[in-house]
């Protein structure tokens, strides 16, 4: 019976039933005691039949095998496709289509993280709901492909960022450690007064390599009388700001020095060498509302202008700012129609400084032109002097406020403004910034183009400085969106003659065939009322006449 249940024979049931009953007999003839006599000579009697028996069955069953092997098969089947089944990658490890596909995916994964020397690198301060993050996009101009390197996840909402090259070596309270070089960000964050540096070489960094300011976390103490033991306390660290970080630039010249300007009305001065904790190593406080814009000027590393919703704009010479002052004798002012909100120096004509207002208006002045503010009482007003203040050209970008400007630093004259109307408009300010009256006799730069970058309201905006015709701008849409000016007709044919003539980045101020040398206006700023009028008036001479005292040829005069 074990044999037919193992191999399933239709008639197990059948013999299931009589084994059962089979078992009851035996046990009735067991409980009667006249029949042990007759069952042990019954036991006896039928061994002999149950070894015939044995010999019987077997004879029988191997008459069934030879039967069997007689048997011819006639079973169907299809012959087994060795090919077929190796292309689907069934029963053959290591050469199938999916191991292929894993290889391609991978060595798709590490040209993802390995970098081009044409790759475009682009930082991305970006919120979703209560997740903040800091993204590296890579932007292949080649092939036009964009995607995300890797990401930082931030504590708390971004708002400025600022790239630089250069920190303290360990990011650690130690003296001794030497600046490192790399590429580092630093942001401000919106419920933090802290500057967080992150190191954008790591890929999967899980804290800021320095903070500047911030909280600080002071360990519990007890007192000797009572012996109770107070609570760890939070406070600032010594010379932090007090509210939240609006604005970071990090200095091109003087490279561990990063500025900030923050709602509680200061802008301050930072050693990112420093350790961490240490104060900042000055403090402006020459505004009376929120600081919204800092930028250091390209060439001249100690000189900072500064933006406020006070609606001025101040020019800061760092080597007289003194702390806790609220005029230096370093300070230049500009007022504005509305609240600042951007700046831009324009890098072919260094001494020009560019200003974006809340409503709409752009204004550009000539520094060198500025009255030094030398009393207190100057403090968010206009300079003595309301002509000296004026600008030397000034528009309406756009109608619905200015959120950022950007000029191109490849090219002289090329201007960008971005607004709150989602739109991206081009300028062309060469003949404005030189003073040149064109298009009935207005001193104004003309517009030369615009996109609406369908990203929401856009809120900044920059030219990538590696090439000159890449620009880019994010917004409310959550997006990153990017201009490739390559492919605009309009663009080339009236920028592209001024890219041909060599013109590098942050090295020509603009004065085509000048070579006369001007005086240093950084040192004009601190030498005082009296050496400014003079330097000014040589200014003037040396604009009108050449070496030779005849009046100079306007630019556009000129056979080129």
């Amino acid at each position: 019976k074990l044999g037919d249940i193992l191999v399933g024979n239709d008639d197990m049931d059948d013999d299931m039933d009589s084994d059962e009953d089979d078992a009851d007999e035996l046990e009735k003839i067991e409980e009667d005691p006249a029949n042990k006599v007759s069952e042990v000579t019954e036991d006896e009697g039928s061994k002999e039949d149950i070894d015939s028996d044995d010999s019987d069955s077997d004879e029988g069953s191997i008459d069934d095998r030879e039967v069997l092997y007689d048997t011819p098969d006639t079973r169907e089947y299809t012959p087994v496709n060795v090919e077929g089944l190796r292309s689907m990658a069934v029963g053959f490890g290591g050469g199938g289509r999916e191991d292929f596909e894993d290889e391609e995916d991978d060595e798709s994964a590490t040209d993802d993280v390995n970098l081009r020397p044409d790759d475009a690198l682009i930082l991305v301060a970006k919120t979703e709901e209560d997740f903040a993050s800091l993204e590296v996009h890579v932007y292949e101009q080649n092939t036009g492909n964009l995607y995300v390197h890797h990401d930082i996840p931030l504590p708390s909402y971004p708002v400025c960022l600022a790239h630089g090259d250069i920190i303290c070596g360990d990011g650690n309270n130690n003296s001794e450690a030497q600046p490192t070089p790399g590429n580092f960000c630093a942001v401000g964050m919106f419920d933090h007064p802290g500057i967080e540096i992150w190191n954008l070489d790591i890929l999967d960094v899980l804290e800021p390599t320095s903070v500047l300011g911030g909280l600080v976390n002071h360990p519990a103490t007890t007192t000797s009388k009572k012996k109770k033991k107070k609570r760890a306390t939070t406070r600032l660290s010594p010379g932090s700001h007090t509210d939240t970080v609006m604005c970071l630039d990090w200095n091109k010249v003087h490279r561990q020095i990063i500025a900030s300007g923050s709602a509680d009305h200061t802008v301050k001065l930072w050693d990112v060498t420093r350790q961490n904790g240490a104060p900042p190593a000055s403090t402006c406080t020459h505004h009376t509302d929120k600081v919204q814009s800092v930028k250091f000027h390209p060439t001249e590393g100690t000189l900072l202008a500064t933006g406020s919703f006070d609606r001025t704009v101040a020019v800061v010479d760092a080597r007289t700012a003194v702390n806790g002052s609220k005029s230096g004798s370093g300070v230049l002012r500009m007022t504005l129609s509305a609240d600042c909100e951007g700046l831009a120096w324009d890098p072919h004509h260094m001494h020009n400084l560019t200003a974006a207002s809340e409503d709409g208006v752009v204004s550009t002045w000539d520094v060198r032109m500025l009255a030094a503010s030398t009393s207190d009482d100057n403090v968010g007003a206009s300079s003595s002097s309301a002509k000296t203040t004026k600008p030397i050209w000034s528009m309406v970008a756009h109608e619905t406020g200015v959120s950022d400007i950007s000029y191109n630093p490849y090219i002289p004259g090329f201007l960008t403004t971005c607004g709150i109307d989602q739109t991206l408009s081009l300028w062309d300010c060469q003949h404005a910034s030189q003073g040149i009256m064109i298009e009935n006799n207005k001193n104004k730069p003309v517009r030369c183009g615009g996109r609406n970058m369908k990203g929401g309201k856009l809120y900044t905006l920059s030219f990538y400085p590696s090439t000159p015709w890449l620009v880019g701008c994010a917004g409310s849409g959550n997006e990153l969106c990017l201009w490739d000016l390559r492919e605009e007709e309009s663009v080339q044919h009236r920028f592209a003659e001024r890219l041909a003539s060599d013109v590098q980045p942050n090295l020509v101020d603009g004065n085509d065939g000048d070579t006369t040398k001007e005086p240093d206006f950084e040192a004009v700023m601190t030498a005082g009322d009296d050496a400014a009028s003079k330097a000014r008036e040589n200014m003037t001479k040396n604009t009108k006449k050449g070496k030779d005292g005849k009046k100079k040829k306007k630019p556009h005069r000129k056979g080129k």
